[in-house]
């Protein structure tokens, strides 16, 4: 024989209750259950409040047959529930037809309910007259008429409510699954930037490994893949990070000159300038990859005389600029889109697709050349607070 705790047996009683709930209100269940109760809780309460400023003499059996009235009026209202809920398939002009039409026989039949139940004086808890037969002759139909009207203007009026705060209700929730689906793209696409750089990467580290097999320099190449290894291996196993801390991923490239130092000792040389209060600065991870990248390929390679390679972070105003210098000059008029032809295009559009994913238009990549003769490309971020995000 199974046993059945308490606990099962609450959590069935629950399950039921909720089960019986969204039988009877399937759709927009809580602004259904708030509004209806809601505004016929607050007409009990206003027409109870006469009591304060008009005293009767069977008040005790009035205030009972308030509460039988107001839960006829909620019923009322629910029946009304269903049949929109019934057309909201068929446009809203379905539905605003049901507040004419519809709206007034129910009003009108609140308002004989409400002459039936008040046109009789009797006992506290006693509603067996409720039983008796109507004499519809002894209706006072101006009374019934007045009531009718005001039921309506509550019922109408409860209606737009429902409807006003429904369709409110789908439009978040649209919104909600707009922004998730534009969130996830927008995952996909800055994920599918990022990797778009690891294969152009790794296509400049083996011309790097073999360049010093072609030269035999054997155990410098052996060290330099197994660098190379430790450098992607903590490039592509980082967790799937976005966004880094600047002093991270400034670090990450240092490791990446330190290791292209072994094809060009001489001629290599860099110099880190970070602003401590930007060391924590948020940045789109490996952003800078591809500015490193061609400084060295079109900086050091390009040349037989030593060349110096400047990596700079610092916060200007409420601005962070991170500026990759090195010695030789770029062409800023041509513009970037145009760069493909001489083999920088792909990392540099790179970056700036994914600053206007991330960013929109409040991040940019600059291209110049400094006085000091230098190239110069400078990543201009705005605080981390302005990525976009689902708010």
């Amino acid at each position: 024989m199974k046993l059945v705790s308490a606990r099962d047996l609450a959590h069935d009683a629950r399950g039921q209750t909720r089960s019986m709930l969204d039988r009877l209100f399937p759709v927009n269940q809580g602004i259904a259950i708030k509004s209806m109760f809601g505004i016929w809780g607050a007409y009990f309460l206003f027409v109870t409040s006469r009591f304060l400023y008009r005293m009767q003499d069977n008040a005790d059996a009035l205030f009972f047959q308030r509460i039988l009235m107001t839960s006829v009026c909620i019923t009322v209202t629910w029946l009304l529930y269903r049949l929109l809920i019934a057309v909201r398939r068929n446009g809203m002009g379905a539905a605003i037809f049901m507040l004419t039409l519809p709206t007034i026989v129910l009003a009108n039949y609140i308002a004989i309910l409400d002459q039936i139940i008040f046109d009789h004086d009797a006992a506290m808890l006693d509603f067996s007259y409720l039983l008796d037969p109507v004499n519809l002759v002894t209706f006072d139909w101006a009374y019934v008429l007045d009531e009718a009207f005001t039921r309506y203007f509550i019922l109408a009026s409860w209606g737009a409510l429902y409807l006003a705060l429904a369709h409110s209700h789908d439009l978040q929730r649209m919104m909600v699954h707009s922004r998730q689906l534009e969130q996830l793209n927008r995952e996909s696409e800055l994920r599918a930037l990022r990797y778009q750089l690891n294969p152009h990467f790794v296509f400049n580290a083996l011309n790097s490994v073999s360049s010093l097999i072609i030269d035999r320099e054997n155990e410098q190449a052996e060290k330099l893949v197994d660098d190379l290894a430790d450098y992607m291996r903590a490039v592509l196993t980082d967790g799937g990070q976005d966004m880094v801390a600047v002093e991270q991923e400034i670090a990450q490239q240092v490791r990446y000159l330190e290791i292209e130092r072994m094809r060009f000792p001489d001629r290599l040389h860099y110099s880190v300038d970070i602003d401590p209060a930007a060391k924590g600065w948020s940045i789109p991870a490996l952003i800078i990859q591809p500015l490193i990248e061609n400084a060295v390929k079109y900086g050091v390679s390009g040349t037989d005389r030593p060349v110096n390679i400047n990596i700079s972070a610092h916060i200007e105003g409420d601005r962070l600029r991170i500026t990759i210098a090195n010695d030789g000059r770029v062409q800023t008029g041509a513009g970037i889109a145009q760069d493909r032809t001489a083999g920088t295009g792909t990392g540099l559009i790179n970056i700036q697709d994914r600053l206007k994913a991330l960013y929109g238009q409040n991040a940019s990549l600059l291209l110049a050349n400094n006085k000091e003769g230098m190239a110069t490309a400078t990543v201009v971020l705005p605080d981390p607070s302005l990525i976009f995000q689902d708010i």
